[in-house]
């Protein structure tokens, strides 16, 4: 299941990455697959410069009070962030209202101005953005 799970959310930050690369054709990414195998960030860069960190998470992972920290160190240390839900375990709304939540706790403490996005994926690792 672990090995299945680790495929899957490599797929999904392909097109995710495969995306970027269409609208941003300057920026590289880099995949980084937690130990675990039941999630991943996606590193974007610019000249070699992290600009953006985005979180791709399983269903066992997703929602996950203890990841919480990990999305607030980089809202506000990068400034810019995304978080990545299977839809499957977080439908729009529900996604949406998470996102805000912790979109929410990264600016109180915040620096400077954040940017984020949210997204989920469906079971064919399609990718829809969470408004």
């Amino acid at each position: 299941m672990r090995e299945e799970t680790k495929v899957f959310l490599e797929m999904v930050a392909r097109k995710r990455a495969e995306r970027i690369r269409e609208v941003s054709p300057g920026v590289e990414t880099q995949l980084t697959m937690d130990d675990s195998g039941l999630r991943c960030a996606l590193q974007v860069l610019q000249n070699g410069e992290l600009v953006r960190l985005e979180f791709i998470e399983s269903a066992t992972t997703a929602g996950k009070q203890a990841h919480f920290g990990d999305y607030i160190e980089v809202g506000r240390g990068v400034g810019s962030f995304a978080i990545i839900f299977p839809e499957s375990k977080y439908p729009r709304d529900l996604a949406s209202s998470i996102y805000q939540s912790i979109l929410k706790e990264v600016r109180q403490g915040a620096e400077r101005e954040v940017s984020f996005l949210g997204f989920v994926y469906d079971d064919r690792g399609n990718i829809k953005k969470v408004d």
